[in-house]
C-alpha cells in the first residue's frame, strides 16, 4: 500500500505539504471496514479521528421505539475529518453506531497525538479547522432542508449533490435520510425518470 499516493489523492489533505502529508502517515493506523462491519457499537467509546479515502460509511442511532436514524452518510466525495457524533456534545451516553455500507477504507489518528501535531503544523490545523465548518456546514443544510423544504426537493438536492451515495447506498437508508418512506422515495424516483425521459423526447 503505497500510504503517500493514496493521502495525497483524498481530496481534503490537497493543501498539505508532503512533509504534513509523511506526519500524518507516520501516526495514521490504516482499516479495512467490510460491507455492514461497524467501526462503532452504541456504548463503546472511539478514542481516534479518521479519514474516509474509500467508500461508504453510514452513522445512526436507534430511536426509542427501535427505528433507525441515519445522521451521517459520508462517503469518499465528501472526506473530513470524522470522529463519533458524541464527541461534538457533553452527552457521554454513547447511542452512535458507525458502519461500512460497502467495503471502506478509512485511517485512523488517535486524536490527541493528532491535535498536538495539528498545534504544531499550520497545514494540518487548517485541514482540521476546516474539518470542523463542512460539518457544521452539513448540519446546517439539513437542519435547513427539514424545516423549509419538500421531501421532494430534498431527494433532488440529494441526487444532484451526492451522485456516489445515491448510487451505492441501499434505498431503506436513503428514505430514512430524508426523513421519508422507502414507498414515497420509489414514487419520488418513478417521477424524476419519467420527467427526465419527457424532456428526451
Amino acid at each position: 500500500m503505497d500510504m503517500f499516493k493514496i493521502f495525497r489523492n483524498i481530496v481534503f489533505f490537497q493543501e498539505l505539504s508532503d512533509e504534513e502529508i509523511n506526519i500524518l502517515i507516520s501516526i495514521s493506523t490504516p482499516r479495512l471496514l467490510l460491507k455492514k462491519e461497524k467501526l462503532l457499537e452504541p456504548g463503546q467509546s472511539l478514542n481516534d479521528l479518521f479519514i474516509l479515502s474509500s467508500g461508504l460509511l453510514r452513522f445512526y442511532f436507534d430511536d426509542e421505539d427501535g427505528v433507525e436514524s441515519n445522521l451521517f452518510l459520508p462517503s469518499e466525495k465528501e472526506a473530513t475529518i470524522m470522529e463519533s457524533p458524541e464527541s461534538y456534545s457533553d452527552n457521554h451516553e454513547r447511542q452512535y453506531t458507525i458502519e461500512a455500507v460497502i467495503e471502506s477504507q478509512i485511517f485512523l489518528f488517535n486524536k490527541a497525538e493528532f491535535e498536538e501535531i495539528a498545534f504544531q503544523h499550520r497545514g494540518i490545523y487548517n485541514m482540521y479547522l476546516k474539518s470542523f465548518k463542512q460539518i457544521i456546514g452539513i448540519l446546517k443544510l439539513r437542519t435547513e432542508q427539514f424545516c423549509s423544504t419538500s421531501p421532494h426537493s430534498r431527494y433532488e438536492e440529494f441526487l444532484e449533490a451526492r451522485p456516489f451515495t445515491s448510487q451505492n447506498a441501499n434505498r431503506k437508508y436513503i428514505a430514512n435520510f430524508l426523513g421519508i418512506t422507502p414507498n414515497s422515495l420509489s414514487r419520488m424516483t418513478a417521477r424524476i425518470h419519467k420527467k427526465r425521459n419527457e424532456r428526451k423526447k
